[in-house]
């Protein structure tokens, strides 16, 4: 009998015991994961709201120099019905089109003369602003997941362009230049407008979630090994993930960049990474090694993941213009040719 009443006691001491852990490590685990959810939240609005970086620039610093017209301020819609704004640099007749597509944390400014030395070598030149950066009137970046979307708008836009006389300034060639978030979203453009026949991309990722880890590094600090290990974490990852889905409440594009460039469709591609792309420097050659139409990379001093002044800006813009002069030539003008454009 007492052995049974001994059995009682400590089963019944037990059951309190257990009870008083599981009060002290359900809302330990509770916190925990809140306050996990919390920074992951933190995180994505922190990388999808980047710094807005003033202008500094405009076509018309080029127009003073040239005493002819050649730039107009723009504004489209996108299929989700915001707005995106542009520089148009025209030639003012059916020319080949390029669509220039900045940085993560840059704006349309720092590829100003990138866009001049296209427009002087013979193409219409499209410049903007991506969401959340510059004078978008979005102020939050999808890194991408909307991005794609804005710039076929881009396309779009440019198709409805006619010069004076009624002629369409786009002749049917689409050029696609971007760094990062801009190359990203040229590359998985590329595959959805038979128009695009040639894409330059600097520094550039296979999909968001890639992206992500690469930016989240940047925020905890790329030098700390721990740090490092816990963003590649497959748990990290997903997570991260799963908090981007809902924070923008749209999924990552189901053809991420490396699935774009997989198959063959006889576009023409360079591949530009520089001593100062990071992690994005293997991402970028492994989606070269990736690609299946005819390709080329190579490696510069400065990529334009910063701004590039004088010596460096020149031999940078001199080696993309060369790409698209062989991809897609454009047709030398005549005298006189250069028409107004509406």
């Amino acid at each position: 009998m007492n052995a049974r009443m001994n059995a009682m006691i400590i089963s019944k001491n037990t059951r309190l015991m257990l009870k008083r852990v599981l009060w002290v490590f359900i809302p330990a685990v509770l916190v925990f994961a809140v306050g996990v959810v919390a920074l992951d939240f933190y995180f994505i609005h922190r990388m999808t709201h980047p710094p807005h970086t003033e202008l500094y620039g405009s076509p018309r610093d080029f127009q003073l120099i040239l005493q002819k017209p050649m730039w107009f301020e723009e504004k489209w819609k996108n299929s989700d019905s915001t707005q995106t704004v542009g520089w148009l640099l025209s030639r003012g007749k059916p020319a080949p089109s390029i669509i220039l597509s900045h940085g993560y944390g840059s704006n349309r400014s720092e590829l100003l003369t990138l866009a001049f030395e296209l427009w002087k070598a013979g193409y219409n030149v499209v410049v903007y602003d991506l969401r959340g950066h510059g004078e978008s009137p979005v102020n939050w970046s999808g890194l991408g997941t909307y991005e794609k979307d804005d710039l076929l708008s881009a396309i779009k836009f440019l198709r409805g362009r006619t010069n004076e006389t009624g002629q369409e300034l786009l002749d049917g060639r689409v050029g696609l230049y971007g760094v990062d978030v801009g190359g990203y979203i040229s590359l998985i453009a590329s595959t959805q407008d038979p128009m695009i026949k040639a894409v330059a991309v600097d520094s550039v990722y296979p999909d968001v979630s890639h992206f992500m880890s690469y930016q989240l590094k940047t925020i905890v600090g790329s030098d700390s090994d721990a740090a490092n290990r816990l963003v590649d974490s497959r748990w990290t990852s997903q997570l991260t993930k799963l908090a981007m889905q809902l924070y923008l409440m749209r999924r990552e594009d189901s053809a991420p960049a490396v699935d774009s460039v997989a198959t063959a469709s006889g576009r023409k591609f360079l591949f530009i990474t520089g001593k100062n792309s990071g992690g994005l420097a293997g991402m970028t050659r492994d989606l070269h090694n990736a690609t299946k139409d005819p390709k080329q990379i190579v490696e510069v001093e400065q990529s334009r993941l910063v701004r590039l002044y004088d010596k460096a800006s020149s031999e940078y813009d001199a080696r993309v213009v060369a790409f698209f002069k062989e991809a897609i030539p454009p047709t030398p003008d005549k005298p006189g040719q250069l028409a107004r454009a509406r």
